[in-house]
């Protein structure tokens, strides 16, 4: 396979997937576009349906990311639907959860190759906990309200080598380079 192109508009997602791509044997290239996304609450059709409108765009092969974050309190939502959700509650999500009632949540994370002939869906996925208020500065939306299982910080407040370590995308990445041999 020659050259493959991870597509985002996030500086911050090009930026850990370039890093969690190191040791390939085939390049990554990132491409800045920004690309609609399809409000679903179906996490496959949302990854697949910006896959599509990307190599639209760009016409090489290429792969998209996107995630959901699915809070056990809130019967699994907002789900994929977690940007428009954290765009208009940010750092109140937190509280939507009474004191004593499950924490838990699960970030899942997609990734879509597509080559114009082709689409193939990778997933990761994290459980963990949503955080009783937001810690860090780090990451984006969501990630200083999630405490990975396992860990006692939020992904807000880890590190890049840590975070991705315990992210879902780097998982769904793994899942990728690994079923075609990159």
């Amino acid at each position: 396979m020659g050259m493959v192109y991870f597509v985002s508009a996030s500086e911050r997602k090009l930026e850990d997937m370039a890093h969690a791509w190191q040791g390939g044997t085939t390049p990554l290239r990132p491409l800045r576009l920004d690309v609609p996304e399809v409000l679903s609450s179906d996490l496959d059709t949302v990854v697949r349906q910006k896959a599509i409108a990307a190599y639209r765009l760009a016409l090489v092969p290429l792969f998209v990311e996107h995630g959901g974050l699915f809070i056990e309190h809130l019967n699994g939502f907002p789900g994929p639907l977690v940007k428009p959700f954290w765009e208009r509650l940010q750092d109140r999500i937190c509280s939507l959860i009474p004191p004593g009632l499950s924490r838990a949540a699960r970030v899942v994370q997609k990734v879509c190759y597509c080559d114009g002939r082709t689409l193939r869906v990778y997933t990761g996925s994290v459980l963990g906990e949503i955080a009783c208020e937001r810690q860090g500065d780090g990451g984006t939306h969501w990630e200083p309200m999630f405490i990975p299982a396992g860990h006692t910080r939020t992904l807000g407040q880890m590190p890049r080598e840590e975070r991705l370590r315990c992210s879902a995308s780097a998982e769904a990445v793994r899942a990728f380079r690994s079923d075609i041999g990159l």
